[in-house]
């Protein structure tokens, strides 16, 4: 399965739509040269995990160094709707510490704006 992204805004914050497997080759290209783009246009990020079946440890590299990159700009990166695969690995490397997580869209969005 290939890995696509699609984007659409809500108010000041751009939502990256992941879909496929996340892994080492197209799709950490694809997802660091999306959030590059996006921090360029000075927007924060809700990366909406809902089509990611998959995600290996250079896919969840490529999440962390976004966060990252990110932060460092000033921008916050936060995550939405993992699938309980994905999600199981986030609470397995400790990552839920590192990222806020969402299951609903709305209360997402809103987080930005305190």
């Amino acid at each position: 399965m290939s890995f696509n992204i699609s984007n659409r805004r809500s108010g000041e914050v751009e939502i990256l739509i992941l879909s496929g497997r996340l892994v080492l080759g197209d799709g950490t290209g694809v997802l660091r040269e999306a959030v590059h783009k996006v921090l360029e246009r000075g927007s924060d990020i809700l990366v909406d995990l809902s089509g990611v079946d998959y995600i290996d440890s250079a896919g969840l590299g490529e999440l962390v160094s976004s966060f990252a990159s990110a932060t460092s700009r000033g921008r916050q990166l936060k995550l939405l709707r993992p699938l309980k695969r994905v999600d199981s690995l986030l609470h397995i490397t400790k990552m839920y510490s590192t990222f806020e997580i969402f299951e609903d869209e709305a209360a997402a969005i809103n987080s930005f704006k305190s």
